[in-house]
């Protein structure tokens, strides 16, 4: 008999105390070439809300606001909100971190034009991605965007830590890092079900030292 075809995967490492870590590295940082990139090609046509989900340090808020939106930011952890309001402080931006989690947004339904989501949806439990993504359908405008951002099964990064099964993801999920890497069926199952319209997927690859990053990038219409 031929093994199953394995779709998903998913790991844990750290403690409650790795996003504080995490955070203190970031805090400066600027966004990455990629981030930038996916704004630049969705710019606002107006004074346009967009929501910046699992914001961090706010490493997006300000392509977001050149781009012309003004920005929500969802932030489970207290030191990410600090450190993102003292960015958007700092550089005068209409930008407004908010202590929040992923699986329910303080928003109100079809308000938003632009759902950013990089960097984040992979670090939720299973349980916490399906709130998520149905979130992201109820805030988005008819016509809103959401651009959605997934780790490939074969991205080296996995080797990080452990492999676990979903169930045993800790919630909430930011006391520890959880990461899951998944194939492109999953993803379009997990867009379906969430009540959203997946108008492309693609696989973006980045060479590295350590590796090979492998990038899912799912473009989606409320």
């Amino acid at each position: 008999m031929n093994d199953p075809i394995i779709e998903t995967k998913w790991t844990l490492d750290g403690d409650e105390t790795s996003w504080t870590s995490w955070a203190d590295q970031m805090a400066q940082a600027a966004a990455s070439p990629l981030m930038q990139e996916i704004i630049a090609n969705h710019r606002a046509a107006g004074r346009d809300w967009a929501v910046d989900v699992g914001c961090g340090t706010g490493r997006a808020f300000i392509p977001l606001v050149e781009a012309g939106y003004q920005v929500i930011g969802l932030e489970p952890t207290l030191k990410g909100v600090q450190l993102s309001q003292q960015r958007a402080s700092q550089a005068n931006l209409c930008a407004y971190p908010i202590l929040a989690s992923a699986a329910r947004f303080p928003i109100p339904n079809a308000s938003i034009t632009f759902v950013f989501a990089f960097g984040s949806l992979f670090h939720l439990s299973i349980m916490e991605l399906t709130s998520a993504l149905r979130e992201i359908h109820r805030v988005l405008l008819p016509d809103g965007t959401a651009v959605l951002h997934f780790l490939d099964l074969e991205d080296w990064r996995h080797t990080l830590a452990k492999e676990i099964y979903p169930d045993q993801a800790p919630i909430p999920s930011y006391q520890a890092v959880v990461t899951c890497f998944c194939s492109q069926n999953p993803i379009k199952e997990w867009i379906l079900r969430a009540g959203l319209q997946l108008t492309k997927l693609e696989l973006r690859t980045t060479p590295s030292e350590a590796g090979e990053q492998r990038n899912w990038l799912a473009y989606c219409r409320g």
